[in-house]
């Protein structure tokens, strides 16, 4: 007993909390003790940076991962809003550092991660333009897309400008795995125009025009099982305005991992509301089981008032729990202040943010502390360009999210 009572009292000493005399602090006991203690301090410090996680227990999600598990559903889906800093931008090459950046993306990575602890994932997708400058860009951002000649950006939906044609091009997705289902995200109304999506031998075909607007997401049930393309061609009438498309083999239950990363942008971006398809309306039709939202890089750096940048994430937040719940990620930044946001700014801002998600049962994820600051950010080699993080930076990011929606 008087054992464990001096290592208690040394183990103190050794925080500073009380004063051991000079042969205490040379006995090779209390140096054990002392250094268990500094030990379990560092622990504690580096897990409070790595979780950085606070707030919400997340009961509709955790609802969800346990129906999949007990075969109840077949899928659980997961919606990343976003701008450059969630489509991935930093881990690839290029002036924007975004050609095959999409698989170093944080959502590639939490999808890898989840599959590795033993969670299926479903992530042969692709949402609209994300932003790019050109079709170019975008089948070199995501090369397992192809074709696409003399298609554009159309009306901007889920992952930016959808992507349109008049012409009988085909654009094609290349699945990475044996598959034999798919969605096809695409704009309905009026005046749009017929296509088929085909898949070796199969091939389906899609009206668009409808008195009615709205994003339509059409369910396609292939009777082969196999990794061949899938393409997608107009075939009459007017555009086709296409915002996105997910293939999975649907014998195996799994995560939806769906990336609506837009480069650039603003919160008020994902928080449009003013058409059926439009991004803010366009989540709601999705109906995610959990949203993760990373924005306001942008704001901090264009002037876009505070007061605006909390309505634009109150919108989204509010449109993501009518189905499930959400992680409000604070973004990681590197250089220095006042790049992106003052320092005093930025914890203006930060403390809105926590409020935000504190006041609607969120989760709170602090991806600054996760990099070590500004400091730790360029230090480590884990931003590209002071902004964007390269793919460790996002791994990292995405541990932290793996272990709070795998618990």
């Amino acid at each position: 007993m008087r054992g464990i009572f001096m290592r208690a009292l040394l183990a103190l000493a050794a925080f500073g909390m009380i004063t051991t005399p000079a042969t205490a602090q040379n006995d090779p006991t209390a140096l054990q003790a002392r250094g268990l203690a500094v030990r379990a301090q560092q622990q504690t410090v580096t897990l409070a940076r790595e979780a950085s996680m606070q707030g919400a227990s997340l009961t509709r999600w955790r609802t969800c991962r346990a129906k999949l598990r007990l075969a109840l559903v077949s899928t659980c889906k997961i919606a990343f809003p976003g701008d450059s800093k969630t489509f991935g931008a930093g881990a690839g090459t290029g002036t924007k550092f975004t050609a095959n950046a999409f698989g170093f993306s944080r959502p590639s990575r939490l999808a890898v991660l989840l599959g590795q602890s033993g969670l299926p994932t479903r992530t042969n997708s692709w949402f609209g333009t994300g932003g790019m400058a050109s079709i170019a860009d975008v089948l070199a951002y995501d090369p397992r897309r192809s074709g696409f000649s003399g298609w554009s950006g159309g009306v901007v939906s889920l992952g930016g400008p959808s992507l349109a044609t008049g012409n009988t091009n085909p654009g094609t997705f290349q699945p990475s795995v044996a598959v034999d289902r798919a969605s096809i995200f695409y704009v309905q109304r009026p005046g749009e125009g017929i296509f088929t999506v085909t898949k070796g031998s199969e091939t389906f075909t899609i009206n668009a025009q409808s008195a009615t607007n709205a994003i339509i997401r059409s369910e396609i049930t292939f009777a082969t099982k196999d990794a061949s393309p899938i393409s997608i061609t107009r075939t009459s009438g007017g555009y086709v305005e296409i915002a996105g498309m997910i293939a999975w083999d649907s014998a195996v239950p799994g995560i939806e991992i769906s990336n609506f990363a837009v480069y650039g942008v603003v919160s008020g971006y994902q928080a449009d509301a003013t058409a059926a398809w439009t991004p803010l309306n366009a989540l709601a039709a999705y109906a995610p089981d959990l949203t993760i939202i990373n924005l306001w890089t942008n704001n901090l750096n264009t002037g876009v008032p505070l007061a605006t940048s909390v309505a634009d994430l109150q919108a989204i937040i509010t449109k993501a729990k009518v189905t499930g719940d959400c992680i409000l990620e604070w973004p990681s930044i590197g250089g220095t202040s006042p790049s992106y946001g003052a320092d005093a700014t930025r914890a203006q801002w930060k403390s809105a943010l926590v409020t935000l998600a504190s006041s609607n049962g969120c989760a709170f994820q602090d991806d600054e502390a996760l990099l070590g600051g500004r400091v730790g950010a360029v230090s480590n080699g884990l931003t590209a360009d002071g902004v964007h993080e390269t793919g460790p930076g996002y791994d990292i990011e995405a541990q932290t999210l793996q272990r709070y929606t795998a618990q």
